[in-house]
């Protein structure tokens, strides 16, 4: 019997301290909204560039009894921002961190003070303190984009110190792609195009791309998408093979968001190497380049596979396309006057040409006139060729 008071006696004390907790977080509601809102009101007056404004109203959190720990980290953290604006108080901000009690703050939080000490650090020229500092928040949270992204700023910028040491790069590459793959915001996408700008720094070893293939983790392919131009365009640089990873990863997923774009960059592609190749030896060219086993380009090898992954869209989708053209096609007066309209702006840009030379013979140049022949041969029988052979000449 008597366990059993005892028993009950704990429950009873037990029920009894919740219920004062409970009891005491109701009575100090207020003063937890008052908090709350100074610490939104020192934020947005931060982000508009009133410090001082910023400052003093973070000091009225003082005069509240009690505050929650959310919100005392809000307030460290908007403080140490603000000095972090003011060169001339660079050491104050260092000294607020250092000096704050971690004890009783979240792994996440921890972490963030110490991306804040490594950017301070990486402020005042102590970059050994500063990459210690940035190392030990990512490894408090390994799952802070906010550690890896800032992490990877800072290697970034020791980078562009020392551009021809790729250390920094290949340090950068791996923190951004961390940091891209936890992150789910649009902001992503400004490490990715960093990591394209890396990529296209690396030596001749390949030790940034080696670092970009290192990564395991997830790929935020969707943030890829924006950068899709400059994809292609990378298929014909130094990080053509990674540029191409990427794009398949985008051809599976997103097929309609790359097609479009990748027959345009081929069709131009197939331009270029036309103009390369002499037309008179184009077919003895192509039977040496099938007899030496050329491989083919990149940009070749994407079409065919996103073909075969959606034959039934990309066939949709060809078909779209034959529609707009055809569809869209300009009328013969608007194809005159396009016509026109290049000839006349050829003409302006040589006459340009000659008055800057100082030359005084004003004549006709003999490309002008060949284009114009070319333009007018070009034309089919009607009243607008008879019309523009009698402005310009047969």
């Amino acid at each position: 019997g008597g366990d059993a008071d005892s028993s009950k006696v704990d429950e009873a004390k037990s029920a009894g301290s919740a219920n004062n907790s409970a009891l005491t977080s109701y009575a100090y509601r207020g003063y937890h909204e008052m908090a709350w809102i100074i610490n939104r009101f020192a934020h947005v007056a931060r982000l508009h560039g009133l410090v001082d404004v910023c400052i003093s109203s973070l000091t009225r959190i003082y005069t509240l009894p009690n505050i929650e720990i959310q919100e005392a980290f809000l307030k460290l953290r908007e403080q140490a921002k603000c000095y972090y604006r003011r060169p001339q108080e660079l050491q104050s901000g260092l000294d607020v961190i250092s000096n704050t009690n971690l004890m009783y703050f979240s792994r996440g939080q921890k972490a963030e003070f110490f991306t804040l000490k490594g950017q301070f650090l990486a402020k005042l020229d102590k970059l050994d303190d500063a990459n210690h500092a940035f190392a030990t928040g990512a490894q408090l949270e390994l799952n802070s984009p906010k550690a890896w992204a800032a992490w990877g700023r800072y290697n970034d910028e020791c980078f562009c110190r020392n551009i021809p040491d790729t250390t920094g790069a290949v340090n950068a590459i791996s923190c951004y792609m961390q940091a891209a793959g936890l992150s789910k915001r649009p902001r992503v996408r400004r490490f990715l195009a960093r990591t394209l700008w890396l990529l296209s720094q690396d030596n001749a070893n390949g030790s940034v791309c080696a670092a970009f293939d290192a990564y395991t983790g997830e790929m935020p392919t969707w943030y890829w998408i924006a950068l899709v131009p400059q994809l292609l365009a990378g298929l014909d640089a130094s990080y053509s093979r990674q540029s191409q990873q990427i794009l398949l990863r985008i051809a599976k997923q997103y097929p309609q968001a790359l097609y479009y774009a990748l027959r345009t960059a081929r069709e131009e592609s197939l331009i270029q190497r036309r103009q390369q190749t002499p037309a008179a030896d184009s077919s003895t060219a192509d039977a040496a380049t099938a007899g030496q086993g050329q491989p083919v380009p990149a940009i070749d090898e994407l079409m065919p596979k996103l073909k075969t992954a959606h034959p039934l869209l990309t066939l949709s989708m060809e078909a779209m396309i034959d529609q707009i053209v055809h569809r869209l096609k300009p009328c013969p007066e608007e194809d005159i006057y396009r016509l026109v309209h290049a000839l006349l702006s050829d003409g302006l840009q040589q006459l340009h040409q000659h008055v800057s030379q100082g030359k005084t013979d004003l004549g006709i140049i003999d490309a002008i006139v060949s284009n114009t022949c070319r333009v007018g041969l070009s034309l089919p029988s009607g009243a607008i060729k008879t019309r523009f052979e009698a402005d310009f000449g047969s």
